[in-house]
């Protein structure tokens, strides 16, 4: 299928995460000018020069920081000084962490809220207007299906994650008139490090090994296995895309058939 985003700006918050690289990839195939965002220009321009050898037609690095009013107003009046039209953003930015419910400190939720919920409203802010005004554009959040699904060690990324769904649902209202679609992503876990710490903490509060904890969970999967960073990207790619013409305001579920709520 061919998904015509050939020369298409794409501007990608959070770009050197495991899910931000495998996006930035898959959209480097598709031949689009990218913008990568993030707060390590080392690693974004290591993933600059894959990008450019996976074929895009141009990666500039754009350092961000998310946390910062100021770095996002200048991070988006950057852009569109490179591309007077942003086709595309994408956040795959900010990952919050858990613990036992009544262990997690004021400090702690709010620190784990800035690094998902607020960073990528500061970025929503600066981002809708242009797209408003240019009269075209698509906007797809990479969020996580605990919002629907909340665990109960894990309930900061779930707040984080319902309110983010909450703005998708709502949002699409205010820029559908204007021919700017907004959808998510909710990607189950991944296959990563960090799955693998999770499920070492949970082997160790359970008493049992790694294998066995893993096997739980996956056991709750229709599919039997955790999704790739890859996997993941190819849905945001396609949300990205005018393959999905009458779309907005969605959020689609990417775990193996793991999430029951509808």
């Amino acid at each position: 299928m061919d998904l015509s985003l050939k020369n298409k700006s794409v501007l990608i918050a959070g770009a050197t995460g495991l899910l931000g690289s495998a996006i930035s990839l898959a959209m480097a195939q598709e031949g689009t000018h990218l913008i990568l965002g993030g707060r390590n220009l080392e690693a974004l321009q290591g993933l600059q020069e894959k990008a450019l050898r996976n074929g895009a037609a141009s990666a500039t690095p754009l350092p961000w920081d998310l946390a910062s009013t100021a770095s996002t107003h200048d991070a988006i009046e950057h852009t569109l000084t490179l591309f007077p039209r942003l086709d595309v953003f994408i956040s795959a930015a900010g990952a919050a962490q858990g613990g036992v419910f009544w262990e997690i400190d004021d400090a702690a939720w709010q620190r784990h809220l800035e690094a998902k919920l607020f960073g990528t409203l500061r970025a929503l802010r600066a981002v809708g207007p242009a797209m408003i005004k240019q009269g075209h554009g698509r906007i797809v959040l990479v969020v996580g299906n605990s919002a629907r699904q909340p665990e109960p060690r894990m309930l900061p990324g779930a707040v984080a994650n319902s309110g983010l769904l909450a703005v998708v649902h709502g949002l699409a209202k205010e820029l559908g008139p204007h021919g700017v679609h907004i959808n998510a992503v909710n990607p189950g876990p991944v296959q990563s490090p960090r799955w693998h710490n999770l499920m070492q903490q949970a082997a160790e509060r359970d008493g049992i090994t790694v294998e066995a904890a893993e096997a739980d969970f996956l056991r709750r999967a229709a599919l039997r296995r955790l999704a790739t960073a890859d996997e993941v990207a190819r849905h945001v790619i396609f949300l990205a895309s005018d393959a999905a013409a009458h779309m907005s305001g969605a959020s689609v579920t990417v775990d193996g058939g793991s999430t029951y709520a509808p």
